[in-house]
């Protein structure tokens, strides 16, 4: 007895019965396929390439321009005023000598050749480290006569030289029979003038005090 589909099969039936059973297969695989959707296919089929070298670094870009001046910050709170600060000397380059202030230092004196009857020229100058504020009187004390004469202009010694104020004392060192000429004081110092044997001479210590 033959099986009821075979006995009733023909082209028609065999053809209908092939394109339900493809389309059913098909269909599973294109569902196995797409699950997950788009993305997970694409993952699927995605092959993880080997990464290359790296490459050299590009050249150095140009410098950018500056940017704003950024605002003033405030102002922080005043420190506390320092100690006061010990007194300035007031001998000072290019200033006076102060009021009663001395200045002391050595003279000599060299008597040159015969200018009239024996005698020749001797000439001191005197230099102050700084200029007092009007000339002062020129006083000489002669060699041993410290303390007996002029000691009210010049109070001082050969070792020790002193003047009163407004004063410019001479201290000599000897006695060799100088005849002053002319003693001529200014601000700044004094340039005296001597008469004396030839080859003989003179020297000394001197202070000056401001007036």
């Amino acid at each position: 007895m033959l099986n009821p589909v075979r006995r009733n099969a023909n082209a028609t039936t065999v053809v209908a019965v092939v394109a339900l059973v493809f389309a059913m297969t098909g269909g599973a695989f294109a569902a196995k396929d797409y699950v997950g959707g788009p993305a997970q296919a694409a993952k699927k089929n995605h092959k993880k390439s080997k990464r290359g070298p790296r490459g050299k670094r590009g050249p150095r870009g140009p410098r950018g321009l500056a940017g704003p001046t950024g605002p003033l910050g405030a102002q922080g709170p005043r420190g506390d005023t320092g100690p006061k600060g010990e007194a300035g000397s007031p001998w000072t380059a290019g200033g006076f000598l102060p009021s009663g202030k001395s200045l002391a230092g050595t003279w000599v004196a060299g008597v040159g050749s015969e200018v009239i009857g024996g005698k020749g020229l001797a000439a001191a100058s005197i230099s102050f480290g700084l200029p007092v504020s009007a000339p002062p009187q020129i006083v000489i004390v002669k060699k041993g006569k410290e303390g007996k004469e002029h000691v009210a202009e010049c109070p001082g010694s050969l070792a020790v030289p002193l003047a009163a104020k407004g004063k410019l004392c001479l201290y000599t060192v000897q006695e060799s029979g100088l005849e002053l000429q002319a003693a001529t004081a200014l601000p700044v110092g004094a340039l005296i003038t001597y008469l004396g044997t030839p080859g003989t001479g003179d020297a000394g210590t001197w202070a000056v005090t401001a007036p």
